[in-house]
């Protein structure tokens, strides 16, 4: 098993499969995204804190296109309720992040969608008229 300590970058970009990632210490930017977690083959990439943005739960996909304008992988996608959450757990391996609450793509029902805190790690639903933070994500297995 190789040292996840090191600090070393890979290419991982618009592929599903590099044995390399596992060289990746959590945290590195690796072609201008962060690795925040992995587990079970599985590495979760976010985009960076530049490429976040503020819209209703109804436009929440803005956040994938801003994502492959800066790197053209087609894979972004708005984070599940269980991604987001992992999300706030490796927070510390994101660049930068909101205190605030960050829109998942998972619904509650018709008119809510679920939320996470990211000052506490908090989960609620919230009205999807409302304005909140929304990231891209990538997945990527190794």
């Amino acid at each position: 098993m190789a040292d996840l300590t090191l600090n070393q970058v890979c290419n991982i970009c618009c592929i599903h499969y590099n044995a390399g990632l596992r060289c990746c210490a959590l945290g590195s930017l690796v072609e201008g995204v962060y690795l925040f977690a992995k587990r079970g083959g599985i590495g979760w990439i976010v985009a960076c804190a530049s490429r976040q943005v503020s819209r209703t739960w109804a436009s929440r996909d803005d956040a994938v296109t801003v994502a492959q304008a800066s790197n053209a992988c087609g894979d972004w996608f708005v984070p599940s309720r269980t991604d987001l959450q992992l999300g706030h757990d490796c927070k510390s391996f994101w660049d930068s992040f909101s205190s605030a609450n960050y829109w998942s793509s998972t619904e509650s029902d018709a008119s809510r969608a679920w939320i996470v805190y990211f000052s506490d790690g908090g989960i609620n639903s919230a009205f999807k008229t409302g304005t909140r933070c929304v990231r891209a994500i990538r997945r990527v297995s190794y």
